[in-house]
């Protein structure tokens, strides 16, 4: 897992996962997560509600969630 820190939101965003990158698969692709099958509307790094037994999934989107399932 490759990241960046981001001082102006004051949060890493991960880059790279498993060598697939952000824009690797056309500019509407990157890494998303989700939580117990929900994506956050915010970073990872802002997300501090996680329960013991919480899901964390990160997922590759090739059309900016669409294509995996959020519907934001």
């Amino acid at each position: 897992m490759e990241s960046k820190y981001t001082p102006a939101y004051g949060a890493y965003y991960i880059q790279g996962i498993g060598n697939l990158y952000e824009f690797d698969v056309g500019n509407l692709s990157g890494w998303m997560y989700k939580v117990d099958g929900w994506f956050p509307n915010y970073g990872s790094s802002e997300y501090t509600t996680l329960k013991n037994g919480s899901n964390i999934q990160w997922v590759y989107t090739c059309d900016l969630g669409a294509d995996v399932g959020d519907s934001q």
